[in-house]
């Protein structure tokens, strides 16, 4: 026996007026599903070209924003803040820095109140002594 001869034996003869119907309707699915994928992938490329050109208005602003700071040098900041320690002649341009100095070298932990008052202390006591 033949394959077509099987075939029209297990499922009876081909209608090919029904079978030209159904894949018609099928082609007619297929197409109207392959218009909404392009209309959705339309829509994304838009979306993306739109999100593309707000992240290079965006970079443009950030690098403007993000121009180089123009720092004093060490030599221009007026050290003011002098470590109260004995034998340490370390002096420095704010209260942070000194309480991170005395922290780390001399392991003593003042809250900011405290080390104003050593500083008020030790600039009567400095400017009593250069008079």
């Amino acid at each position: 026996m033949d394959q077509s001869e099987n075939f029209e034996q297990d499922q009876g003869p081909i209608d090919y007026y029904k079978e030209s119907i159904r894949l018609y309707y099928y082609n007619i699915v297929l197409h109207s599903y392959l218009e909404r994928v392009n209309q959705e992938k339309n829509e994304i490329k838009s979306k993306l070209q739109k999100f593309q050109v707000l992240e290079d208005q965006e970079s443009d602003i950030s690098l403007e924003d993000k121009r180089k700071r123009n720092r004093r040098s060490a030599v221009e900041i007026p050290r003011s803040h002098v470590c109260t320690i004995s034998n340490c002649n370390k002096s420095y341009g704010s209260e942070g820095s000194l309480m991170q100095h005395m922290k780390i070298k001399h392991g003593m932990v003042m809250n900011q109140d405290k080390i104003g008052q050593v500083l008020d202390q030790f600039r009567f006591q400095y400017s009593s002594n250069s008079n």
